[in-house]
């Protein structure tokens, strides 16, 4: 019989090698660099940098580590700022390459107009009970700009023969000074139309419209009145 030993060829299970725990590929050159690099080079030939090894590093699976790209993720930050909105964006928002304060555009000087345009507050309405004392019927505390008209009706019907009242209007010129009059109509008997309508002078500071009785039965006056500002 032939002896086995030595063989011509060795014979290696490989089960046998996989079941090292510690296995080294050395010489690592030729083909299976140029298909992991994409050409026979060490990853430091080609371009490898420390700031290309950061990026690397987001490639971990752990989600501490790496980055969130998804849609969630993103929107789930209450505050986002957009920072250097200029050339184009800005163009198609404003019209100009400018912001809104430094730009010229047509739309800015269409909003700047909306400070002129007149507008009216809520409605000042309700009744008031007429003696021998003279009675506000409105009284306007109007606080600096902007300056303010006040417009309305008092109804003048429950008046009858006998009766007298007077109407004053007055205006407040200076901040802390006191109502003047300039204005003063005085109704007797009945009044045909009942329905008097006044519209008083602009006011900065203050306007107030009163009624005195004068002669007759004392009457409860219906008024409204529209507080209209402009700036």
């Amino acid at each position: 019989m032939a002896p086995d030993f030595p063989r011509t060829q060795a014979v290696v299970d490989p089960a046998v090698i996989w079941n090292y725990s510690t296995r080294t590929l050395t010489g690592f050159t030729g083909q299976p660099r140029t298909d992991l690099l994409g050409s026979d080079q060490s990853l430091a030939d080609i371009g490898y940098t420390s700031a290309r090894a950061a990026r690397l590093d987001y490639l971990d699976v752990a989600v501490s580590t790496r980055s969130s790209h998804t849609v969630a993720d993103i929107w789930t930050y209450t505050t986002r700022t957009l920072t250097s909105l200029t050339g184009q964006p800005r163009i198609d928002l404003l019209g100009e390459d400018a912001s809104f304060e430094a730009g010229t555009g047509y739309r800015k000087t269409l909003i700047d107009r909306l400070a002129n345009i007149e507008a009216f507050d809520t409605p000042i309405e309700g009744q008031v009970t007429l003696s021998g004392t003279e009675t506000n019927v409105v009284l306007d505390e109007v606080t600096g700009n902007p300056s303010r008209y006040l417009e309305g009706y008092i109804d003048l019907s429950p008046l009858t023969s006998g009766d007298t009242i007077i109407i004053r209007q007055y205006i407040q010129i200076a901040s802390a000074g006191s109502y003047i009059k300039y204005a003063e109509e005085t109704y007797s008997g009945a009044q045909d139309p009942p329905l008097l309508y006044i519209v008083t002078k602009p006011g900065r500071y203050g306007i107030r419209i009163t009624a005195v009785q004068t002669a007759g039965t004392y009457r409860t006056l219906t008024f409204q009145f529209f507080r209209r500002r402009t700036a």
